[in-house]
């Protein structure tokens, strides 16, 4: 059964990570993010039956597919803080800690091609669900794995992109009077 579980646990975050990559490549996710939630609730089926083996072995998985559906959520316009899956809360907590490293990714893509409003309102929520997570920080690591050190490097990411944003726009600025530097 510890097989199984890690075979479709596999496929569900292998699935989730290509929906991630196809977002990033402006390209549609919905094959992958699909085919992740046909594994997921494969997967799914055996948690009543092998709790013990369930959730050890299922949490990166779980985690991986909201990371990938709430990054797809936030391009769409259409995220609002929930899941529409049965996840483990701890799962949806830490995928949406993750999410703001993906954020980052977006917003210098956003950046590279000029779009700065846009870029703006992806900072702006990176905040957000950082302040949303802010208040399970002090839950015990058992409940919640990983979710300090993960919330530290969405605190730098926040930084470092704020900061990017603010080099791009100097930038923007200098092109805009002739002096490239």
């Amino acid at each position: 059964m510890r097989e199984e579980i890690l075979k479709i646990a596999r496929e569900v975050r292998i699935n989730a990570t290509k929906a991630i990559a196809s977002i990033h490549a402006q390209k549609s996710p919905e094959n992958f993010i699909d085919a992740a939630v046909e594994c997921f609730k494969k997967l799914k089926s055996y948690e009543p039956r092998f709790p013990e083996l369930y959730h050890p072995l299922a949490h990166d998985a779980e985690q991986e597919l909201v990371e990938a559906m709430v990054l797809r959520d936030i391009i769409e316009k259409r995220f609002d803080f929930s899941i529409t899956l049965n996840v483990k809360p701890s799962a949806f907590v830490t995928g949406l800690a993750d999410v703001i490293g993906e954020l980052r990714r977006y917003v210098l893509t956003c950046l590279i091609g000029g779009k700065f409003e846009e870029s703006r309102n992806f900072i702006e929520l990176m905040e957000e669900i950082y302040a949303n997570l802010l208040q399970f920080v002090e839950l015990p690591d058992k409940l919640v794995p990983g979710l300090r050190r993960k919330l530290d490097v969405a605190r730098s990411a926040i930084e470092r992109t704020k900061s990017d944003y603010i080099a791009a726009k100097v930038a923007r600025f200098h092109e805009s009077l002739g002096r490239n530097r």
